[in-house]
């Protein structure tokens, strides 16, 4: 009982919360240690000038289709007195249960909140890039194959496993096991490539010494493909690639990023990796100094590298870095905010002032500046007021030549002045008003994923019969 008062108390306290002028909701569906469909649910809403997000709830599900997923959520926001009309986002994967544009959640929940913007986890959608680029060449598709049959060799069995540890304490060598390498999981071919890499001779030793001892065929097939020069240099490359990747990724995953600085980001790592292409890129100058350490596994020479990289280096990369700007160019509501990213604001003197961001600015205006026709759950029609008036293009010419004036370092924070500042919120309310709406709407669905990883430790095989009216309060508490 006092655990459940508790997790009213949290409940009352986070509706309150949402009192705030706009929110976005975020949700995932998992499987617990009993087999029970649990659906999580996380709010993003501005609070004094950044994006907040915050656990709320998880809900047991009896089906996982759209349309009971949809009648489950739209029931916890009526049970809960929150507002669907205020609904400005919605934070979901790729899966078609939430974004299908017919009858996904998404579409069932833009006839109650039609303002509200799907946005497909930013963070889901590279690690759908990656995993198609390295599908498309070959040579790195066949070692991501290599890297999983490798992990299943020494994971399963307690005797292969000591035998690496034996030959790693023989090589001086830190004993480093080979982690799992995963399409669905975020970063985790990357921190394959790193364990393999650092321990690349003592895995070929290990291999081949095996093989000697029990003859079994895999070690030597193992054995075969990370001898290979191929092999050897795609794990170099990987090495190089998705640390830039990750390093991406894990920006997203921070609770405090808003939508404009997504563009910034994604083409700094593109630039990034695009040096990998170079001749005289880092992972060459590293494979050809590790040279003396993998004559004993491979000769790699300067031709074999040329070859290398015009077989399997460029067109994986290519193929990369086309993917991530595909999935993340769309030019659409979510991308128009991107005029809030002062880092691309011309120079006071640049003709091109005058008409920065007059082309996304209309897109903005046409959804949030015009009435929209709306169903509220019981199926009454009714209409949605705009959001903003023609008075914000005036607004815009004063507000653009208002951020030219100042310094540089001033506009870093340019969201959040318009959100808090005052001064700003009454000379320029409708920006004012856009800027909250961007930050109550979320990059990515990590916090929902971080959600499920904190109910598996509290729902263990030994608290498998935990009740989910429990589960709210301990997943906050960890939250907190």
């Amino acid at each position: 009982m006092r655990a459940h008062a508790k997790s009213d108390t949290h409940i009352r306290r986070s509706e309150a919360e949402l009192l705030a002028p706009f929110y976005s909701v975020m949700a995932d569906e998992c499987t617990d240690i009993s087999t029970i469909e649990e659906l999580s649910l996380c709010f993003c809403w501005e609070e004094n000038g950044e994006p907040v997000e915050h656990f709320f709830d998880t809900i047991p599900l009896k089906k996982t289709d759209a349309a009971s997923i949809y009648t489950t959520l739209t029931d916890w926001f009526k049970q809960k007195g929150i507002q669907p009309t205020k609904l400005v986002g919605m934070g979901f994967d790729g899966a078609a249960t939430f974004s299908g544009v017919r009858t996904g959640v998404q579409a069932r929940l833009k006839k109650n909140s039609p303002r509200a913007l799907y946005v497909h986890c930013h963070c889901h959608l590279l690690q759908l890039a990656c995993v198609q680029a390295a599908n498309h060449t070959p040579g790195i598709e066949h070692v991501y194959k290599t890297l999983l049959t490798l992990w299943k060799f020494f994971h399963y069995s307690p005797k292969r496993a000591e035998h690496l540890k034996s030959v790693q304490r023989v090589l001086d060598l830190p004993e480093l096991k080979v982690t799992k390498p995963s399409d669905t999981r975020w970063l985790a071919h990357e921190q394959c490539v790193k364990a393999v890499k650092k321990s690349y001779a003592s895995i070929v030793i290990a291999l081949e010494t095996f093989y000697e001892q029990t003859h079994e065929p895999e070690a030597l097939g193992l054995n075969k493909a990370l001898s290979k020069k191929s092999t050897v240099m795609a794990i170099y490359l990987l090495d190089f690639v998705l640390p830039q990747v990750a390093k991406l990724s894990r920006c997203l995953q921070a609770e405090k990023l808003d939508l404009t600085a997504i563009s910034g980001l994604v083409d700094s790592t593109l630039q990034t990796l695009h040096e990998s292409l170079l001749p005289a890129a880092n992972w060459v100058l590293e494979l050809l100094d590790a040279q003396d350490e993998l004559q004993a596994i491979a000769i790699i020479d300067s031709e074999s590298i040329t070859s290398f990289q015009d077989k399997v280096a460029k067109p994986f990369v290519t193929d990369l870095k086309e993917n991530i700007s595909r999935r993340f160019s769309s030019q659409d509501i979510v991308a128009s905010f991107s005029i809030f990213d002062s880092s691309k604001l011309p120079q006071k003197d640049s003709p091109d002032l005058s008409s920065y961001g007059d082309e996304f600015l209309g897109v903005l205006e046409d959804h949030y500046g015009k009435e929209l026709a709306a169903k509220s759950v019981e199926g009454e029609e009714f209409t949605v007021p705009a959001l903003v008036s023609s008075d914000i293009r005036t607004e815009w010419v004063t507000f653009r030549r208002y951020i030219t004036t100042r310094p540089k370092e001033d506009n870093t924070k340019l969201l959040m002045e318009l959100a808090t500042n005052s001064m700003l919120v009454q000379m320029f309310p409708h920006l004012s008003d856009l800027a909250k709406v961007c930050l109550s709407i979320p990059v990515g669905t990590a916090s929902v994923e971080r959600s499920f990883s904190q109910m598996k430790m509290i729902k263990t095989r030994l608290r498998s019969r935990l009740g989910e009216q429990n589960l709210p309060d301990e997943n906050s508490n960890r939250n907190a």
